[in-house]
């Protein structure tokens, strides 16, 4: 009695194609969603985390010389905080850190008033002392960053960029696979094709 239905591992010249294919598109997409790969589990540290906006970093209304720091800003010196922004596009990016504003932006790394572009809401993020030399490749989309807050309002600082920093721990950061490589460096590359 024949069934109605093929079987998945039907040997027929209809499916003998469909089937490979069918695997590989289904392989592909797993990979592509994750489901291959171990999920990490939320550990305690994670849990310790204090949310931080960008919008509570400086009180409001605005004073009309300069922006106060707020509260909530204050109280997070010093403390493991968790950020929401976007990753600031630069052209050549400065290894071992980079900018995270509160809205996506691109800019000239050496811009002679780059403090001058960014809104003042931006934080500085550094990786480990150890990863200092790591070039980092920007990421679109929002980005969740962790680490540890500090604030520094010398007017003589080294970096005007931004008075707020933060200093990730070594776990934040890995190096790329090599298929990650592969696809960061093809994204950069690819141009638009000139009509003829």
């Amino acid at each position: 009695m024949p069934l109605p239905f093929p079987l998945p591992l039907d040997t027929s010249r209809q499916s003998s194609f469909t089937t490979p294919l069918r695997l590989l598109l289904a392989t592909t997409a797993a990979l592509w969603l994750g489901t291959t790969q171990p999920q990490a589990a939320t550990t305690v540290a994670s849990r310790q985390l204090t949310e931080l906006r960008f919008r509570d970093f400086f009180r409001t209304p605005l004073g009309p010389t300069r922006l106060d720091m707020s509260d909530a800003l204050r109280q997070s010196v010093g403390q493991s905080v968790r950020l929401i922004g976007y990753m600031v596009q630069q052209k050549s990016a400065t290894p071992g850190r980079f900018l995270l504003t509160p809205r996506p932006l691109q800019i000239d790394a050496h811009a002679p008033q780059i403090a001058t572009l960014l809104p003042p809401a931006t934080v500085l993020v550094y990786l480990d002392p150890a990863q200092q030399d790591w070039a980092i490749p920007h990421v679109s989309g929002l980005v969740t960053v962790n680490g540890k807050l500090s604030v520094s309002a010398d007017e003589s600082d080294t970096d005007p960029a931004s008075w707020v920093r933060l200093q990730l721990g070594t776990e934040a950061a890995r190096s790329m696979s090599a298929f990650e490589l592969t696809g960061y460096l093809h994204g950069r590359s690819t141009r638009p094709i000139n009509p003829l």
